[in-house]
């Protein structure tokens, strides 16, 4: 697949609000980077935050696909009729509707799951996955083509550990960045795993992204959002696009497998 460049005049459409600490921190991570120019090169970005969005591992878990597919479609269609070139869905458990919409919608779409899975495989050793609950249930990372070539090095939680994730990272979009939680314990989680890295598979970890980085340092934190953010000034191409995940039918099936 030869993957469209981003240029640097481009109109980046971002959808946000899930959570709204997230999106509005990768705005700020974006317009915080190296910048050559006056305040005038740097891009537009249209930001739709919309925290009523409902919740999307709650909808995993009682099948409201539909709700969250339709909701999904009717924002990134008002996006892209503004003006976006390209769309960032700020949410990884969000992505798991995604391919059950319209597949010239959702090529306009940058995926969050497919950097990640690029990231990956440029990155050796073995790394602690960080999620929530719905991604991990729905099976987003597995779904995604070309998974299975750096599956073997990613490392999930046990069942105990992955629900004290899930609720530091509710406590996160309520609080913000908690860093004093956050790197306590994911220093834990990678020492009991033997982990040499870590993948911020939900973007509330964005929020501590640069204190994770600082500790680790940036071959061994896989942060999607960051790897956009640097991308998109530059005139990058987007790693990655919504367009090469699973079909809608292969979607069902991984969700019937469960």
């Amino acid at each position: 697949m030869t993957t469209p460049v981003l240029p640097a005049a481009a109109v980046l459409g971002v959808l946000g609000g899930m959570g709204p600490l997230a999106s509005a921190e990768f705005l700020r991570t974006l317009y915080a980077g190296e910048w050559h120019g006056p305040e005038q090169s740097r891009p537009r970005v249209l930001l739709d935050s919309d925290p009523a969005f409902p919740d999307r591992t709650e909808a995993i878990r009682q099948g409201r696909t539909r709700e969250m597919s339709e909701r999904l479609a009717d924002r990134l269609t008002q996006l892209l009729e503004r003006g976006a070139d390209q769309v960032v869905v700020v949410c990884f458990t969000a992505h798991h509707f995604l391919p059950l919409i319209d597949p010239v919608l959702r090529a306009r779409v940058v995926s969050l799951v497919e950097t990640t899975t690029a990231e990956l495989t440029a990155a050796p050793g073995r790394f602690l996955m960080l999620s929530t609950e719905g991604t991990r249930r729905a099976r987003i990372f597995e779904s995604q083509p070309g998974w299975e070539s750096v599956a073997h090095r990613v490392v999930r939680p046990d069942e105990d550990e992955q629900a004290r994730v899930h609720r530091l990272i509710y406590r996160m979009k309520r609080h913000g960045p908690l860093p004093q939680e956050a790197l306590p314990e994911v220093d834990r989680l990678m020492r009991r795993h033997d982990c040499t890295g870590v993948v911020l598979g939900c973007t509330e970890f964005h929020l501590v992204s640069r204190e994770l980085t600082e500790r680790y340092g940036p071959d061994r934190t896989v942060d999607a959002l960051r790897t956009l953010a640097v991308r998109f000034p530059a005139g990058l191409p987007a790693p990655q696009l919504v367009s090469s995940l699973p079909t809608s039918a292969t979607r069902e099936g991984a969700c019937s497998s469960r």
